[in-house]
């Protein structure tokens, strides 16, 4: 990590227990790391750091405020705290969690993609620790910050699975090169931040880092059911292995269905005998995924058929596609985490053929789609008629313009300002038998109006 010391240098042996970046969770022995996030400073925290029982603290060159806890003078008798000054406190994190990762001969798999990075990171998790102990990166902490925690929290697990994510051109490779994966999974290009880089192709040069960061004797493992996956997989020269479920691939998902309980699907690899999966995914974008996870595995030398048992029991995760149960006996889908035009049109399909008395469709704004916003909210209004849905609401300025497009060709359309008017509209309309989509970017806040509309819960009666 490198950096000048200011205070003993016996302080760095035996005393730290992990590293924080919130002094507000710290726990004690933590190494308070001052990072400049775009809120806070964390080089105001350092003090509250010490008094909650930080050791020390790595902060920027030019930080001069000498926290009260810190004494003018660091003999070295003393057992106070400790200062390392670097050029940049984010970098050093990434620098420590590198050195770390590299001393533990922990094997990782790395995953990207504008859809489906998490639920590809909980498949590959699930279908690997049929065989080796995992850990994997928490919630999205797939940042700068977030995944040199993710990789400074292992234990003594064999393997990690951890996610990439970006916001503008150069973070894939950074975050690939803190990684140093053995396995790099690039899952999808989607319109996800569009506003930020223009164009699907810009897109896909920033997510194809990846490979082009990768050391030589890593495995790419590459999505061939998506053209500009495929596409990128030229940027890494050592080996590749395909997955999807077109002729030819690797790791070749068919057969797939889908079921009351989640969907079902067959899987074979490098042209062995097929295996039967099953999980509580719902869709075939889902069994894309769930195949990525597969495929990970097998290039960790995980048998097939041991990964395949080892993902039955995916569920979806909050916000995921998750069934609530809602006012007047209906039932809502719960896809508020996130939306984009390819991820809604693919919920769509799977939506539209579910068994249902009413299929209602909430939609709330996309966000970060640039200057075609507009459009491609139009077109996906006009697809969520060709699937005869019985009711389109449209949340927010450009889910009404969703909402507008699905009018004009017929369909049944209300259109609210927020997710507050939303949930007034719905409520006292739902009834027995109807199934409710909700889906928006993660900032429209649409999982708002579901839980005003969600059903009480209640207890179970008990007597003596």
């Amino acid at each position: 990590m490198g950096g000048a010391l200011e205070g003993p240098a016996g302080m760095l042996t035996g005393v730290l227990t992990g590293v924080s970046i919130d002094s507000r969770t710290l726990a004690p022995g933590d190494l308070f790391f001052a990072i400049r996030g775009p809120r806070h400073d964390g080089h105001a925290f350092v003090a509250d750091a010490f008094r909650r029982g930080a050791p020390g603290a790595v902060v920027g060159s030019g930080y001069r405020d000498r926290p009260a806890a810190l004494p003018e003078t660091l003999p070295e008798t003393t057992t106070g705290r400790f200062l390392i000054r670097v050029s940049d406190p984010t970098e050093a994190l990434g620098a420590l969690a590198r050195e770390e990762r590299l001393k533990s001969g922990v094997r990782i798999v790395a995953i990207t993609g504008s859809l489906g990075k998490t639920t590809t990171k909980e498949a590959a998790a699930a279908a690997i620790g049929a065989e080796r102990t995992v850990f994997r990166s928490r919630g999205n902490l797939n940042n700068r910050w977030g995944l040199p925690l993710s990789l400074l929290a292992r234990e003594d697990e064999e393997v990690g699975v951890v996610e990439l994510g970006m916001s503008a051109p150069g973070e894939i490779r950074t975050l690939t090169e803190i990684a140093v994966p053995d396995c790099g999974v690039l899952t999808t290009i989607a319109e996800a931040h569009l506003e930020y880089f223009g164009s699907l192709n810009a897109i896909a040069a920033a997510k194809g880092e990846l490979f082009e960061a990768m050391p030589p004797g890593a495995t790419a493992v590459v999505n061939a059911d998506d053209e500009r996956v495929r596409a990128q997989a030229h940027r890494f020269s050592g080996r590749h292995v395909t997955y999807g479920f077109s002729e030819g691939v690797d790791v070749r998902g068919a057969a797939y269905a889908a079921r009351p309980a989640g969907l079902v699907f067959e899987v074979s690899a490098f042209g062995g005998p097929a295996v039967s999966v099953s999980c509580g995914l719902a869709g075939r974008h889902n069994a894309g995924n769930v195949l990525a996870g597969l495929a990970a595995a097998t290039v960790l030398d995980v048998p097939l058929e041991r990964a395949a048992r080892g993902v039955a029991g995916l569920a979806p995760l909050p916000g995921r596609g998750t069934r609530v149960r809602l006012l007047g006996g209906a039932v809502a889908l719960d896809e508020t985490y996130n939306s984009s035009p390819r991820a809604l049109r693919a919920v769509l399909h799977e939506f539209a053929a579910l068994p249902a008395a009413r299929r209602i469709l909430v939609a709330g704004d996309m966000l970060e789609l640039g200057e075609d916003a507009e459009a491609m909210h139009r077109a996906c209004g006009e697809f969520a008629n060709e699937l005869r849905l019985d009711l389109v609401v449209g949340v927010g300025p450009l889910g009404r313009v969703l909402a507008a497009a699905a009018d004009a060709l017929g369909s049944s359309t209300l259109a609210a300002e927020d997710p507050d008017e939303a949930a007034a509209l719905l409520e006292g309309a739902l009834r027995e038998g109807d199934l409710v989509l909700f889906k928006a970017s993660r900032a429209v806040g649409l999982d708002a109006s579901l839980r005003r509309l969600e059903a009480p819960v209640t207890g179970l009666g008990g007597g003596a």
